[in-house]
């Protein structure tokens, strides 16, 4: 029996009991959706935390001062120069503020020359501030979307009263400006001299961006040895909540990975019962084919090849699953998922192959049948 004729005799078993392959196609099929569901919305779900993790500050070292310290504005750039990293000086403080008949509570940040490069503002409407307004403190502001909203909108170009000095609003910034305070109606930034000379505030940080591939401890380091000799002074960094936050997901995602796995053995025990079963079920049939000429070999491949085609039809059918279940859960969840043809094809490839090492015991067990035991008994 040629190879052809085999493949061709194992389609024929399996188009003769529709019902049944169906049924045992989708026991597969369901667990390598199931696989693919899990590591496609996992890596979505890793790269989210990634940017959110990003946003609150995996790049960022903060020093502050202690009980027998104080920063000052020209502190920053002594830090910069150590550390070898751009270095951005801030103070916070909460204050009413108000445009016109519309008032709330602000909080009010100022920031030196450096913000654009340590907290990425950017402007959604109008500008950032100027370096020459940075240096001379001037009466300029920005407001983010949260007090915009709240100030009645369309702001930029009016004026902003903050204690008793009056700014002109020269932009909106994004929703993702730091926010120190939380029981605020939203953000203002001044020029930090220009804070400094309207409120009574002091220096109350300083931010550093670690620059890539940096170690933030090292980058610490540095910053503190800058300031060594006049008080005492903390850095904190992220890097153990961020590790934390990290292996929690990993270890979230193999749990689940693992249980899509067994929904996956499942279905390949499947098909291995349904062949031991199909073995009992045409003893006659295979005692036929070798009563003709076919050898254990060649009835051991035929059932081989037919555990290949259960497998083959249940990797197509988990691939359309598969799809279908990420777009869903992955709307559900607002993850913007898509399934990756390289991660499909080794599912896929590591399905067949269990499939075909699970037809093994099946194929040796009809390989084995005599010829003349198996006309009787199937008789």
């Amino acid at each position: 029996m040629r190879l052809w004729d085999a493949i061709g005799l194992a389609a024929l078993n399996l188009r003769k009991s529709p019902g049944k392959t169906l049924l045992t196609v989708l026991g597969l099929g369901v667990g390598i959706g199931a696989i693919l569901t899990v590591m496609t919305l996992g890596a979505a779900g890793e790269e989210q935390v990634e940017v959110e993790i990003a946003r609150l500050g995996v790049d960022k070292v903060w020093i502050t001062a202690g009980t027998e310290g104080t920063l000052t504005p020209e502190d920053a750039p002594a830090v910069a120069l150590a550390s070898g990293a751009p270095a951005c000086a801030a103070a916070y403080t909460a204050a009413p503020v108000s445009m016109g008949g519309d008032r709330a509570t602000a909080q009010v940040s100022g920031y030196d020359g450096s913000a654009e490069a340590v907290h990425g503002l950017t402007a959604k409407e109008g500008r950032l501030f100027l370096p020459e307004e940075y240096a001379a403190g001037a009466a300029v502001a920005l407001v983010d979307e949260a007090l915009e909203k709240k100030l009645g909108g369309s702001v930029v170009g009016g004026y902003l009263d903050v204690g008793m000095r009056r700014f002109r609003v020269v932009g909106v910034v994004s929703a993702a400006v730091p926010q120190a305070l939380t029981q605020t109606s939203g953000t203002v930034v001044l020029p930090l001299r220009a804070l400094m000379d309207t409120l009574p505030v002091q220096v109350s940080e300083i931010t550093v961006s670690v620059p890539q591939g940096q170690l933030a401890e090292d980058v610490s380091r540095r910053a503190l040895e800058a300031l060594a000799g006049r008080g005492t002074f903390q850095a904190l960094t992220l890097q153990e909540e961020i590790e934390a936050a990290r292996s929690v997901v990993r270890i979230f995602v193999m749990v689940l990975a693992c249980v899509a796995a067994v929904c996956m053995l499942t279905g390949v025990i499947g098909v291995m019962n349904i062949l031991l079963v199909s073995v009992r079920e045409r003893r006659r049939e295979i005692g036929l084919l070798k009563a003709v000429g076919g050898t254990s070999g060649q009835v051991g491949v035929l059932f081989l090849l037919e555990a290949g085609g259960y497998s083959l039809l249940g990797c197509v059918l988990g691939a359309l699953l598969g799809a279908v279940m990420i777009a869903a859960f992955g709307a559900w969840i607002g993850l913007d998922a898509r399934l990756s043809p390289g991660t499909a094809l080794a599912v896929m490839a590591a399905a067949l192959g269990t499939g075909l090492a699970f037809g093994v015991l099946p194929a040796i067990r009809a390989a084995r049948l005599m010829p003349v035991e198996a006309l009787r008994d199937g008789g």
